[in-house]
């Protein structure tokens, strides 16, 4: 019994850690958006589009909005996004408050949405 009883408990351990055959694809980078992953975004123009259809929960402020900059340089809150076209960018990073505040100073509660240009 005992050892029908352990067999049984394998057999379910087993299954539990079988793969069901479909290939996983590796995750996203949750505060990065590489040049790779921005030329396979279709229907967007700009870096507003970007951040909306690749990190929508970057847009999604707890209170306080995210501001922008682009090569270190203050653009302002979110509606800046739709001033930079996606030809000009190389890569976009979402900075959370205490890694923004560190960087850039105490203004940037909200957290900071960092764009680089080509």
């Amino acid at each position: 019994m005992k050892t029908k009883l352990v067999l049984l408990v394998g057999l379910f351990i087993l299954a539990g850690c079988t793969s069901n055959g479909v290939e996983r694809k590796p995750s996203k980078p949750r505060g990065f958006i590489s040049y790779e992953e921005i030329q396979t975004i279709t229907g967007a123009t700009t870096a507003r589009d970007i951040v909306a259809l690749a990190r929508p929960f970057w847009l999604r402020g707890k209170g306080i909005d995210p501001q922008v900059y682009m090569n270190n340089i203050p653009m302002g809150s979110v509606e800046a996004l739709d001033r930079v076209s996606i030809s000009s960018i190389k890569e976009i990073r979402y900075l959370s408050p205490s890694e923004a505040t560190t960087m850039f100073g105490t203004n940037n509660m909200g957290g900071v949405i960092s764009i680089k240009s080509q």
